[in-house]
This record gives C-alpha cells, structure tokens and sequence, in this order.
C-alpha cells in the first residue's frame, strides 16, 4: 500500500526547505491514480499539482506528528489512566473488544517472526452525549430527576497495528494522505453525479414540454378533477431554462479535464477541510456524566484528541500500545462470543 510514501513520511524525508522534489513527484502520481488518470493528458498537471500534494503532504505529517505519546491500553491502565477507564465500562468489555479488532487479529496472524511484547496503533472510537435523568448530591439533599449528560464511547477500531511507535506514526501517514485522496475521488463523483441528474431532469422535462405543447396527453384529461389547476407551461420552459443555464455554465453533462484537475488541486490544497485535529476537554465522574467546571462533585479531567473533518464525521483518537499478554487468544473470543449471544 502506497509503497512510495515509505520514504515520503520518513523523518529523513523533510529536508529544511520542505519535502524531497522527487518524492513530492511519486505523491502526486498517487493522487492522480486514486482520482482520475486522464488527469495526465494535461500538459502541465505535475506543476499545478505540486503545491496542493506538498501542502497536504506536509498538513498529514503534523497531524500525525501532533499525537501525544502512546498510552498503555490494558487492564492495568483501566485503574490507573481515565482515558481508559472512560472508553471501556468495565475490564471485561475492554478485553472484549481488543479481542474483536479486525487489524489486530490480521496483525497477529501475518506475524512471520517472533510477536512483539507490545504493538502500537492508533485507537479510535467514536463518541455520544445524551441526555438522562439521574440523581445529583446538592449540600446534604440528593435531588432526583436531574437533567444530566451522559458521555458514551463506541464503535472501537484499532489501526495500524505494527511493532514500534514509529512504524503505526508512519503507517497512519499514509492512510492520512490517502484520505485525502479518496475525498477528492467523492468530490469528482459527486459533481459527476450532479450533471448527469442535471441531464436527465432536462431530457424529462422536455419530453414533457413537447407533449404538452402538442396537446398529445393520452387519457390524462380523463381522470382531471374540475377545478384542477392546469399544468402551467410558462413555468416548465421556465425550469427548463434554468437546468439549461446550469449545465451551460458547467459546460456539458461531462465533467472535463480542466475541471476534474481543479476539483483535485481544490480538495488537496484544504487539507485541513478534509481532516484535522483538535483537543477536546471533559470532566465526568465515575458514572461518565458530564460535570460542570464550577461543580465541586468528585469528576476527573479528560483531554481527548479528535480528529474531524467540515462534513461532521469526528472520531476521538488515542495512539496505544496493547501488551501482547492483553490479546485474547481465538479460543477466549468465541467463548466470550458465545456467552454474549446466550
């Protein structure tokens, strides 16, 4: 997968005036493979691309590099850090889960030389907030029926299993980058998709028109209710015409060269539209409902890295690193399987 970037998201690889030319080259290849490949009939497209595959290159790196230091994800860890302790209600679910991670699993089993005694990765789950009714401590006198807000954690997935911390950064490099890519690739769709619905309402509503024209309705008058109003032929040329001026301005229900080489330069040069990062701030107590800053209720602090893009997808990250000891084995997973489906 994108064997390129091996070096492209190396350390060695970002010299003082930014990234290696050559590399940059090999990325922009990348971008033009995973979106449209026509793309290389322009004459010039390496130069207009250079800067937007270098400024999302670059936007990726930091947003990789920017990830705190791995933290322990283990039954140990779920009594001694609260991040932990948050994502997973009690051990059991947490060896659950890890027991259910997909990568992870692969991981293990395309393993040709001795498993490592930790494997790094970054967790990823996402997050809820709902409103509940619950108890609260007010002085001496516990109040019922108080409106709180309850924080959930699901959905875990665990990428980029590899053996060192600099492996999985690097790994999640990549798949950072082609991201990237493939929301450029469901822009272009998506603007194909338009013009080609754009062509068909037009081919409908001149057919339409043209019959309406020519009085040739069939028996639809048969079944018209007195009174009904009559359909209003100023205003289907009306619509017409402005399905006809919307394709004009894109030229034709085709999307060309020129404009499938600017959706890219447009997607890659926003990287941080696409996907960026934030630190998010939280305070709950045990129960994991939300406590306010100015409340003196026993809570524990929680900073959360989440990464997010302007669509609204928003997942909370955390780079870990899973004792192999912690794993199930096949074996403990079906049995846990099992008791879950009873």
């Amino acid at each position: 997968m994108l064997r390129f970037l091996s070096s492209l998201f190396s350390p060695a690889a970002r010299p003082a005036g930014g990234l290696d030319q050559a590399l940059i080259d090999a990325a922009i290849e990348r971008a033009v493979d995973g979106t449209d490949r026509r793309l290389r009939a322009v004459r010039n497209y390496r130069k207009r691309l250079r800067d937007p595959v270098e400024r999302a290159a670059i936007h990726v790196i930091s947003l990789v590099d920017s990830l705190p230091e791995p933290a322990e994800i283990s039954q140990h860890a779920f009594s001694t850090d609260c991040r932990v302790r948050a994502f997973f209600s009690s051990n059991e679910h947490l060896r659950e889960v890890l027991g259910g991670f997909r990568e992870l699993r692969e991981y293990l089993a395309d393993c040709t030389g001795p498993i490592p005694d930790d494997i790094f990765g970054l967790l990823t789950m996402a997050m809820e907030e709902r409103r509940v009714l619950g108890m609260e401590l007010e002085g001496e006198v516990m109040r019922r029926d108080v409106l709180q807000v309850a924080v959930n954690f699901f959905n875990h997935r665990y990428l980029c299993p590899t053996a060192t911390e600099s492996d999985s950064r690097w790994e999640l490099k990549k798949r950072a980058f082609d991201f990237l890519v493939e929301k450029a690739l469901e822009q272009l769709v998506e603007e194909k998709k338009h013009r080609s619905e754009l062509d068909r309402q037009r081919h409908l509503l001149r057919q339409k028109l043209a019959a309406m024209k020519a009085g040739n309705w069939g028996l639809g008058s048969m079944f018209e209710v007195a009174g009904e109003l009559q359909p209003d032929i100023p205003a289907l040329e009306a619509q017409v015409e402005s399905i006809d001026a919307e394709l004009g301005q894109a030229g034709s229900g085709a999307l060309g060269l020129e404009e499938s080489l600017e959706h890219l330069i447009d997607t890659l040069g926003r990287p941080e539209d696409w996907l960026a990062g934030r630190e998010i701030c939280l305070r709950l107590d045990h129960r994991g409902i939300k406590v306010s800053d100015t409340s003196s209720a026993p809570s524990r602090e929680l900073r959360l890295a989440e990464l997010f893009t302007h669509t609204g997808l928003r997942r909370i990250v955390l780079l870990g690193r899973v004792p192999r000891a912690e794993i199930p084995g096949p074996s403990d997973f079906l049995k846990q399987a099992r008791h879950y489906l009873a």
